[in-house]
């Protein structure tokens, strides 16, 4: 990476300490997440089929928008990477 210019490095390096605080972030809400799974499983089991069968079809929709969530960040990412290797190649191209 010596031969990038500073300020692609730059640019890296404070993108990844971006994706470092984020990820911290999320990973200290897990145990957080894992309680209200617990209780939400809790909850389903003391209902009904008909309020069972509910709960399973509101969980399998959030769990689809989650996905598309995901995806949508993984695409950004992507996108990112994009915007900052194209002058690097650009101006690699016209030397």
């Amino acid at each position: 990476m010596s031969n990038w210019p500073d300020w692609f490095q730059e640019a890296l390096r404070q993108r990844f300490y971006q994706l470092e605080l984020a990820s911290e972030q999320q990973a200290s809400n897990l145990p957080e997440d894992e309680h209200l799974f617990t209780k939400m499983d809790r909850f389903k089991t003391n209902q009904n089929e008909d309020i069972q069968r509910l709960l399973s079809e509101w969980e399998e929709a959030i769990g689809y928008q989650l996905s598309q969530d995901k995806q949508s960040i993984y695409m950004e990412g992507v996108k990112d990477g994009i915007r900052l290797i194209l002058p690097v190649m650009h101006s690699t191209v016209a030397r």
